[in-house]
């Protein structure tokens, strides 16, 4: 087994793996190897700079990629209110993959962390951190179900699961719009690769509010084919009426008219009453997703 410190000159190894990856995992968009490198060392969220100290190693055996592990000191974190915050002390993998029969290679890329957190006096870990995940993901850190074994790998080393989301697909072309209400939506100027969404009933009342992401200015990749719904919601004098799902339809026929193909969203495993919206109006399950964190 050799292991290889990734850098800027020879990240172009790592590509193919990514790719191959990224196969079983619906938020593994098509990206550019532009794209690619700038997610993995000059990666922000909301324009804060991810890391301030990273590290990116492969794993290979007869010249071939096995597994490779990201991971370092990030610049914020979230408190339990959900408000960032600078003052911190945490470590995070990014991204740990590995063959599925290799094992030992997991342990080997993950003892590389491990003892780097030690080295900087760091016992609070996070594994597949949300919000620091790849930007041409989306930002969508968790791992698939499909990469449990990963999971029972952190696990067996002392992690535990910290958050559970349900990730959905929707596919736009085959959607048919109706609208009882008389509402309309006014959407504003993109910024950030975002634009906001708002809902206004027939008296001109706002309703309801939401939030997409165009991927493809994240991957590089120039097809209009996916847009992501960040959140979306309906003021509660309104709820049970229908304005959720024409909402929902108003946004659709949007994006359907900007040349989109799918419309991609989540939601907490706990949010039955999401889940069911999304499930009705057409979105396919498309499996758990996780992120972790030591006890």
């Amino acid at each position: 087994m050799q292991i290889i410190e990734i850098n800027r000159d020879n990240a172009e190894i790592l590509f193919d793996y990514w790719n191959e990856i990224g196969k079983s995992i619906p938020y593994f968009y098509k990206t550019t190897y532009d794209s690619f490198v700038e997610s993995l060392f000059d990666d922000k969220y909301e324009g804060m700079t991810i890391f301030k100290d990273g590290r990116i190693f492969i794993a290979k055996e007869d010249d071939i990629v096995k597994g490779f592990i990201q991971y370092g000191i990030p610049t914020f974190h979230f408190t339990g209110e959900g408000k960032i915050t600078e003052n911190i002390n945490i470590g995070v993998i990014r991204n740990l993959y590995f063959d599925k029969a290799r094992s030992d290679i997991g342990q080997v890329l993950l003892d590389l962390s491990l003892e780097f957190f030690k080295e900087n006096n760091i016992k609070d870990l996070y594994g597949f951190y949300h919000a620091m995940g790849m930007s041409c993901n989306g930002n969508h850190g968790k791992l698939h179900d499909n990469f449990s074994y990963i999971g029972n790998l952190l696990f067996k080393n002392g992690f535990e699961i910290e958050h559970e989301n349900i990730y959905y697909v929707c596919d736009i072309s085959k959607k048919k719009f109706e609208y009882h209400n008389n509402s309309y939506i006014k959407v504003s100027d993109l910024n950030d690769n975002r634009q906001k969404i708002v809902l206004y009933d027939e008296i001109n009342e706002v309703i309801g509010n939401a939030e997409i992401k165009y991927i493809d200015k994240l991957t590089g990749n120039r097809e209009r084919e996916i847009i992501y719904l960040v959140w979306i919601g309906i003021d509660k004098k309104v709820r049970g009426q229908g304005f959720g799902t024409e909402f929902l339809n108003h946004i659709i026929e949007f994006c359907k008219g900007k040349g989109y193909r799918y419309l991609h969203t989540d939601t907490a495993i706990n949010n039955e009453t999401a889940q069911k919206f999304y499930i009705k109006n057409g979105f396919i399950d498309m499996g758990v997703t996780r992120s972790y964190m030591t006890k």
